[in-house]
């Protein structure tokens, strides 16, 4: 009697494994990923004839937006994939896709070097004068993206060398 009590709970266990739905996983579809955006403004300064600072401006010309991308694992170290993109400016402004992978986050050095008319001290040998003069200038900031995340970054634009400077990029 005890060995058909056991057989009866051994087939019983059987058919209830037997009754399960099988399911099998979905495919899954770039269309159904949150894509990561970054974005944002180029600023400088606009100096006075005297070289005081009369206002921060957005830059409007043209220049490129450079994006390094290093990819952090979830203990927040690089993973060695680093990728390179590159946006151009509209009005000022720079937007682009990141891609990041589900759990992880990528870690951004966005860089952008361009020219804006601006005074500038030209040393004189009875003091100093401010001409106004083509500049270069250099915005750079660093920024986490997570997975999904949209981000908006400011980039102020310091001048690179001076006039009298010899490393003054013309």
């Amino acid at each position: 009697m005890k060995k058909f009590g056991l057989l009866a709970a051994i087939a019983a266990m059987f058919l209830g494994f037997a009754s399960c739905e099988k399911v099998e996983p979905t495919a899954l579809e770039t269309s159904d990923l949150t894509a990561s955006k970054l974005s944002g403004y180029v600023y400088y300064n606009k100096l006075d004839d005297t070289g005081a600072v009369e206002d921060v401006k957005v830059f409007e010309g043209k220049a490129d937006v450079t994006i390094e991308v290093t990819e952090l694992g979830a203990d927040g170290k690089a993973t060695g994939n680093v990728l390179l993109l590159t946006t151009s400016l509209k009005a000022g402004r720079f937007e682009t896709t990141i891609p990041v992978a589900v759990g992880k986050k990528g870690q951004c050095k966005v860089t952008c070097i361009f020219e804006q008319e601006n005074y500038d001290v030209k040393t004189t040998s009875d003091g100093a004068d401010y001409k106004k003069t083509l500049l270069t200038y250099k915005g750079e900031v660093q920024q986490t993206v997570t997975y999904g995340e949209t981000v908006y970054v400011e980039l102020f634009g310091d001048k690179v060398g001076s006039l009298d400077d010899p490393y003054h990029f013309k």
